[in-house]
């Protein structure tokens, strides 16, 4: 499934094809972040999830 993390950079990423929430807070993860262009694939570390 696809889940909502709030990012520590103040904006929202999409985790794809994750399986659990389990240990994603505080990671570095790839994922689509949202920008004013519509969304980039990037790094960046997971404040929580949604």
């Amino acid at each position: 499934m696809d889940i909502v993390v709030a990012l520590t950079n103040g904006k929202f990423g999409i985790v794809e094809d994750c399986h659990s929430t389990d240990d994603l807070e505080g990671s570095c993860i790839d994922c689509w972040v949202e920008n004013e262009a519509g969304f980039t694939y990037e790094k960046a570390v997971v404040a929580y999830c949604v």
